[in-house]
C-alpha cells in the first residue's frame, strides 16, 4: 500500500471533486457541472446540470471522504442541489496553510498557489481566469463551451489527485486536525446557504441612499 492508501485507509471511498456554478451576488450557487473521481477505483462522473439529479451520485456517509479546495463552495453546490452534505471532508485549502505557516509561499495560497509551491503542472492562471470569467457570465452556453467547462471542471479534480499526495506527504500534516476543519467547513457551507436573517422593511429603508445618509449624519440626543 502507498502512503496515501495507509492515512486513507479508515474511508471505503475516498472522492476528489469540483463544482463550476454561476455565483450571484447573495444568492445561492447555480450549478453548472460536476466533475468527481473515486481514488482508488478511478471511477470518473462528469455530469452537466441536466444531468444532476434529486440525489448524488456517489455515497456520502460516513466511511467515504471528499477531498476538495476551498470546500464549502462545494459543499454549498450540495446544499443547492438539494444533497446531503458529505459526513467527512478534507479541504486542502487550510491543510496547505497550515503547512506553509511561517513559509513562503511565492505563488500565494489559492489551488494554483499550492500547485505551483509544490512544482505541479497547471494550467496558468491566465486560463484559469478566462474560465472562470466565462462561467460567472452565466448562461447559455454553446455545446464548445460545455465541451471545455466540463474538461477545465475535471483538469482541478486532476490538479487536487497530485495535491493530495503531496499534502499527505508532508511530515506534519495531521489527519484528524484536518478532518476536524472539515467540520467546520461543512457548518460554514450550511451557514452561507442559510443566509443572515434580515428585515426586509427595515433593511429596504437602510438601502435608500437618502434615508442612510441621515442616519450616518444625525447625532445623538
Amino acid at each position: 500500500m502507498t502512503p496515501t492508501d495507509l492515512l486513507l485507509a479508515r474511508f471505503e471511498q475516498v472522492w476528489l471533486h469540483d463544482f463550476e456554478f454561476v455565483a450571484q451576488r447573495g444568492e445561492h450557487p447555480d450549478v453548472v457541472c460536476l466533475a468527481a473521481r473515486e481514488l482508488r477505483s478511478g471511477q470518473t462522473l462528469q455530469p452537466w446540470r441536466d444531468q444532476l439529479g434529486a440525489a448524488p451520485p456517489y455515497r456520502t456517509d460516513d466511511r467515504v471522504l471528499f477531498i476538495n479546495f476551498v470546500a464549502p463552495a462545494e459543499l454549498c453546490c450540495h446544499l443547492a442541489l438539494g444533497w446531503p452534505v458529505p459526513r467527512y471532508v478534507l479541504d486542502l485549502n487550510p491543510a496547505f496553510r497550515n503547512l506553509v505557516n511561517g513559509r513562503h509561499a511565492p505563488e500565494g495560497k489559492s489551488l494554483l498557489g499550492a500547485l505551483s509551491y509544490f512544482r505541479i503542472n497547471n494550467i496558468g492562471t491566465k486560463q484559469k481566469e478566462a474560465m472562470r470569467k466565462r462561467i460567472m457570465a452565466g448562461w447559455p452556453f454553446t455545446a464548445e463551451e460545455q465541451e471545455k467547462i466540463q474538461a477545465y471542471c475535471l483538469s482541478d479534480v486532476d490538479a487536487l489527485q497530485l495535491l493530495l499526495s503531496k499534502v499527505l506527504a508532508e511530515p506534519e500534516f495531521d489527519l484528524d486536525i484536518a478532518l476536524y476543519h472539515g467540520e467546520f467547513v461543512a457548518v460554514e457551507a450550511k451557514m452561507q446557504h442559510a443566509g443572515v436573517p434580515i428585515d426586509m422593511p427595515i433593511f429596504s429603508q437602510l438601502a435608500d441612499k437618502k434615508i442612510w445618509r441621515g442616519i450616518r449624519m444625525s447625532r445623538p440626543p
